[in-house]
């Protein structure tokens, strides 16, 4: 057969040139070599995938990613709603295409399967062992019962629209994760326009990876459990003469680390919470965590820029993760920690009464600061009230945590008194803050105010003052419509940082991939069924897809103002998997899938199962 080939090559290697029987038959072997090669090309690509569990190492899902790639990195030309369900439908339709889809059940094919604690469900339980670090005092805590595994079963109910919204949204998960795995699989980070592995942001410790931990559970594609359990290091941090972050590290990692024990019931990943927990103990003293931690040394310490003193937020955003860490263990030393700031707040009381503190907190004298110091619901203050209601939540509404209940019920009352203000021109109800002393207002909101619309609506769920209910929800729309509108006044359909009135003037022209709109809008989807709130996630996650997503996943945006001048940052923060695509998905599920009377959400959206009422 290759005997033309040959007299060919002979025939040029003299420099004469081949008669048309030659070319003829040159032909012929050429076609029968290209059939030969495709034929074999055909055979390799219809071998199936090797099948990955939820233990599967890094060695084994990198070989078998680029299967499934296609589907969830083509460009959008021009993106539109049948658009994003297109790509959706052909990033989940495809259960032999990538590790995605191997063993894990599609959304149409879990509708056979049990919902995740739907009403009727019944679920296995598997009772925990303390581990070696619980103590044997008599007011230790019995370990609550980790559940067993689920099955996701996120749209009974739905219609057609909104499941193919929850496909596309699960399509953005597959998508970001996917950069992540491949190219910094066990780094905190990766870089979404770079694709470059960023193993140091926050210590080391996988934070994207733990962060995204539930997200995956929840959609159905639960992975890297064997990473956790056996690569997670914790014995580098400090020796490099570095800091960690106590507050991130408490809400990202830890939490993480406790709600895929929550969801998952397996112990691996309780035991590594309770060796986390173990490691950020001696960060505190004097009633409070101090923000700055080496753990090597064992030094401690205020960031500099604060004037070494405490946040607001940083001391109050600890204590659900450590009374969830008590629980699952029976040792109340974490609980007990955390809660000593609750035992300051009480004894120093909010600012000149108003139910309000100031962001900043005196280390040395034990106080609140009287001066330089602000009071404002955004950043550095935030997450405290958000805490206020959602312990007393967690801990099933005892009668000796209902001090939080009545802190959140007076705080709310400051806010309504002295932060909500209305902007005539743009017809818009906003937060403003305020300096201390002198209370002088400040026209200035933040994209991170925009969690309060949905506080004020979970609130609602377990007032029992009827007034109270609808003064508290009408102010959650009202601030909800301007959340919303941070968006939909943008050319680029994304939401700048920071913004001042009137006029919704822009101050940050940055989308950080924040989550607080789209969370707030799951929240008063759940307590209004008004689907008006469920349409607006989408036009948001829309806006996402179209500016954000890049190669690698999604980065922050910078210039949301000008469509022109709209870029991506190589920089994708772990929460966009924790948080943001989590609320999106849960937005437009149904109201039953991770209830809000059985879960409570800490701040970085890692669901925790609420404990059994109390007296």
């Amino acid at each position: 057969m290759f005997h033309p080939l040959l007299q060919f090559l002979c025939l040029l290697g003299n420099g004469m040139a081949p008669t048309s029987k030659v070319r003829g038959q040159l032909f012929v072997c050429c076609l029968v070599l290209f059939v030969l090669a495709q034929g074999y090309i055909l055979r390799r690509l219809s071998v199936e995938p090797k099948a990955l569990t939820t233990s599967s190492s890094h060695d084994d899902v990198i070989p078998h990613l680029r299967g499934g790639l296609a589907a969830v990195t083509s460009p959008v030309s021009e993106l539109n709603d049948e658009a994003i369900e297109n790509q959706a439908r052909d990033a989940t339709a495809r259960p032999s295409e990538g590790p995605w889809h191997v063993g894990v059940p599609s959304i149409s094919q879990a509708a056979t399967s049990s919902p995740l604690l739907n009403e009727h469900d019944q679920v296995e339980t598997t009772p925990t062992t303390p581990t070696s670090s619980q103590t044997s005092s008599p007011t230790s805590r019995n370990p609550t019962a980790a559940v067993g595994a689920f099955v996701p079963h996120p749209d009974v109910g739905v219609d057609d629209v909104q499941r193919s919204r929850m496909l596309a949204i699960r399509g953005a998960m597959q998508h970001a994760w996917l950069g992540y795995e491949t190219h910094a699989f066990g780094a905190d980070e990766v870089g979404p326009v770079s694709g470059d592995r960023k193993q140091d942001v926050w210590g080391g410790l996988g934070v994207t990876l733990v962060d995204a931990l539930d997200t995956l559970y929840i959609m159905g594609m639960a992975r890297a459990r064997d990473w956790v359990a056996t690569e997670l290091d914790f014995t580098h941090l400090g020796k490099d003469g570095d800091n960690i972050s106590v507050f991130e590290i408490t809400i990202r990692e830890l939490g993480g680390l406790l709600s895929a024990y929550d969801l998952s019931g397996d112990d691996a990943f309780r035991a590594r919470a309770v060796e986390l927990g173990d490691l950020l103990l001696p960060a505190f003293a004097n009633g409070i965590f101090y923000t700055q931690f080496n753990v090597f040394k064992q030094t401690k310490t205020m960031n500099g820029w604060t004037g070494y003193r405490g946040l607001l937020a940083d001391l109050g955003t600890l204590q659900l993760e450590l009374r969830r860490l008590s629980d699952v263990t029976g040792n109340p030393i974490y609980a007990e920690r955390g809660d000593a700031f609750y035992d300051i707040v009480q004894r120093e009381g909010s600012y000149e009464h108003t139910g309000l503190f100031p962001v900043h907190f005196e280390v040395e004298s034990g106080t609140f600061s009287m001066t330089n110091s602000l009071i404002t619901i955004g950043a550095l203050g935030d997450s405290f009230y958000e805490y206020l209601l959602k312990v007393w939540l967690y801990s099933g509404q005892r009668q000796s945590d209902a001090f939080l209940r009545d802190l959140y019920n007076d705080a709310v009352q400051g806010i309504e008194t002295s932060l909500l203000r209305y902007s005539k021109p743009d017809d818009a109800y906003y937060l403003q803050e305020v300096t201390i002393p002198g209370f002088s207002g400040q026209p200035k909101q933040d994209h991170l105010l925009c969690f309060v619309p949905g506080m004020l609506a979970l609130g609602t769920l377990t007032d029992t003052d009827p007034a109270r209910v609808v003064k508290h929800l009408d102010m959650a729309k009202k601030l909800m419509k301007t959340c919303y509108n941070l968006y939909s006044r943008q050319p680029t359909g994304l939401a700048p940082d920071i913004v001042m009135f009137p006029g919704f003037a822009v101050a940050d022209s940055r989308y950080r991939l924040r989550p607080e709109t789209v969370e707030s809008l799951m929240y008063l989807y759940r307590v209004t069924k008004d689907p008006m709130y469920q349409d607006w996630g989408w036009q948001i996650f829309k806006a996402i897809e179209k500016h954000a997503k890049t190669s690698f996943g999604y980065g922050a945006v910078l210039n949301v103002d000008s469509a022109a001048a709209a870029h991506v940052e190589d920089k994708m923060e772990s929460f966009f998997l924790a948080e943001t695509l989590k609320y999106h998905y849960l937005l437009q599920s149904a109201p039953s899938f991770v209830p809000l009377d059985k879960f409570v959400f800490n701040t970085e959206a890692h669901p925790f199962r609420v404990q059994a009422r109390g007296g």
